[in-house]
């Protein structure tokens, strides 16, 4: 969801629930042999897509008690839609615990003064640009903002359209 303060009101937690057109067209891409932590799971629907498709995957949310930002648990790969007022610190912290890192995030993230430095040492070495603007939201309209999958790790490498 699109954190423009165009004067919308924010669902409590900043909780947008990644649509499935959104995450589907990944599934190829990930790694089927991999177990994954989706750390902030919302309603479960990565999770669910994820074990419909023979991916092992653990989700945990802060809203069930599991703070992400408090674990040491290192996994094999971690994907997840975070919340937008968190993304940053949830790419920092997630680039720690695993060699594989998926974050769903507006495409113009790379853009900031912010994050310049961070990004500099901790480059996505692969961006999956979701072809379609994903609705965030119930009233079936996207917002005015393009989103992609940031990936860490080795086994892609580019920009790969979806």
């Amino acid at each position: 969801m699109s954190a423009t303060n165009r004067g919308a009101i924010r669902r409590e937690s900043d909780f947008y629930a990644t649509p499935l057109s959104a995450f589907t067209p990944l599934l190829p891409y990930l790694d089927k042999t991999a177990r994954h932590w989706e750390p902030a799971c919302g309603d479960g629907r990565l999770v669910d897509s994820m074990r419909q498709h023979d991916i092992e995957c653990d989700g945990t949310d802060l809203n069930s008690g599991q703070n992400f930002f408090e674990s040491t648990r290192q996994v094999p790969a971690i994907i997840t839609n975070p919340p937008y007022s968190l993304a940053f610190e949830f790419c920092v912290k997630a680039v720690t615990l695993a060699p594989e890192v998926w974050m769903l995030l507006r495409l113009n993230f790379l853009a900031s003064q912010k994050r310049r430095t961070w990004f500099i040492g901790n480059e996505p070495s692969a961006l999956f640009v979701l072809s379609h603007r994903p609705c965030f939201t119930d009233n079936g309209k996207t917002d005015a903002t393009d989103y992609g999958w940031y990936f860490w790790g080795t086994r892609h490498k580019g920009i790969i359209h979806l």
